[in-house]
């Protein structure tokens, strides 16, 4: 299944890789991520979230996603730039299948947190912000339950 046509087209990014392992830390803080390895020669996004569409190698289906670029500045032991991807409602391992992602729309800027509470809470807010700019934006084109 292709990817929606959207509008704003200048707006979205489209990059693709492989799901890797990550730290976990996602889903210790209850949002499980797919951490994506970019593909050699895909741009790489500037750094903050995004609400996006995820389709995997080993499924025709549009997900949903809320996506982070960035280093997360909350954990200081994270130096690397990361792309990693809330999926949002799927609890699926998906480590080693191919993942592509559509950046539909930048919400925020990358920032440091004063306590993981904090980080939950906005990373609460994002994930309601992007399933509202997806259920705005793809009507009908999720997999059922998703937005």
């Amino acid at each position: 299944m292709p990817f929606p046509t959207l509008p704003d087209p200048g707006a979205e990014l489209v990059i693709s890789g492989s799901v890797v392992h990550g730290e976990k830390r996602g889903r210790a803080l209850g949002f499980p991520t797919a951490n994506i390895a970019l593909a050699l020669g895909n741009p790489f996004p500037p750094e903050g979230v995004y609400c996006s569409v995820a389709r995997f190698s080993h499924r025709d289906t549009l997900y949903g996603a809320t996506v982070s670029v960035g280093t997360n500045p909350t954990f200081p032991d994270i130096a690397s730039i990361r792309v990693e991807a809330h999926i949002h409602d799927l609890d699926e391992l998906l480590y080693g299948f191919g993942a592509e992602l559509r950046l539909l729309r930048r919400l925020r800027d990358m920032r440091r947190f004063t306590s993981v509470e904090a980080l939950i809470a906005q990373m609460e807010s994002d994930v309601r912000q992007s399933r509202q700019l997806l259920v705005d934006r793809v009507p009908g084109r999720l997999s059922p339950g998703q937005g």
